[in-house]
């Protein structure tokens, strides 16, 4: 794995490994990513289960990104 993730800097405070699972899952645009499964109108719980990650590390991402449900 590469030593340096140029899209780490836009992560809450993750361990490394955890840091990498987001990448590896959500890609190279993460935060993008993320709201794209918001604005469909998925949940934590579903967008957690979808990229195989827990829903409070996706709620975790969700508020660092202020990414918000549209209501």
């Amino acid at each position: 794995m590469p030593r340096c993730l140029p899209c780490a800097a836009r992560l809450p405070a993750l361990s490394m490994e955890d840091a990498y699972r987001v990448l590896q899952a959500l890609g190279p645009m993460p935060a993008e990513a993320l709201a794209a499964m918001v604005d469909y109108g998925l949940s934590d719980i579903e967008i957690g289960r979808y990229y195989g990650l827990p829903h409070d590390m996706i709620t975790t991402l969700r508020e660092h990104w202020k990414i918000a449900d549209e209501e």
